[in-house]
């Protein structure tokens, strides 16, 4: 997978951001995250009453959602900042030996188109063996999943002043009553990113998984 091309430089003189674009990105960590469950009930039991891998449609409906919002498709990159039209995704896959590897995956509106490169992608990976990320690779999400765990806060291992793609990991659901939650960690860098773009992502996104299908 390569960069697209379509992408807009910002002019970050004009730009609404200039001043808090300067002031985070100078940080030592400037990413900064929350975590929070979310109701995905109808659309687990959607997935259930149509075998559909449920990990499989939150990435899909995660990535449309991210790709609704300007903010989760900026990018700095040699101290520019570009606005990429449209983002794709990257996910953790699970070897049968315990390493893991990173399946990338394509921004595609059709379900069964994106639910069938995603499986292929991610089968191939796990056949794989090291690891080898392309931290020139901007135009994506980094996904993280893992179904064991409950969580409630959320930590990465990062690499400073290389990187401004945001992060999303999703853990197990949890039943409270008759609605499960789901719980998702979001870390995005704070020269491009703030809590209310955040907060449109996660209403946004309980929104597609809440839905009565």
């Amino acid at each position: 997978m390569k960069d697209t091309i379509n992408k807009t430089k910002i002019d970050i003189e004009s730009w609404k951001r200039k001043e808090h674009f300067d002031f985070f990105r100078g940080f030592e960590q400037p990413f900064w995250g929350i975590t929070a469950e979310v109701d995905c009930t109808g659309s687990y039991e959607y997935c259930k009453t149509y075998n559909i891998p449920f990990s499989t449609f939150y990435l899909y409906k995660s990535l449309i959602v991210a790709n609704r919002i300007p903010e989760f498709r900026q990018r700095i990159e040699n101290g520019s900042v570009f606005e990429y039209e449209k983002i794709s995704g990257s996910v953790t896959v699970l070897r049968e030996n315990e390493t893991f590897g990173f399946a990338n995956f394509s921004y595609l509106e059709d379900f069964d188109l994106f639910k069938n490169e995603l499986e292929s992608q991610i089968s191939e990976e796990k056949n794989r063996y090291g690891l080898k990320p392309d931290f020139n690779l901007n135009s994506l999400i980094h996904y993280s999943v893992i179904p064991l765990v409950r969580f409630s806060s959320f930590e990465h291992a990062q690499k400073m002043d290389i990187d401004s793609v945001p992060k999303i990991v999703f853990g197990k659901f949890n039943k409270i009553e008759n609605r499960l939650f789901l719980p998702i960690s979001i870390h995005v860098h704070h020269a491009l990113c703030d809590g209310v773009h955040v907060g449109k992502f996660v209403k946004a996104f309980e929104k597609e998984m809440i839905m009565e299908y």
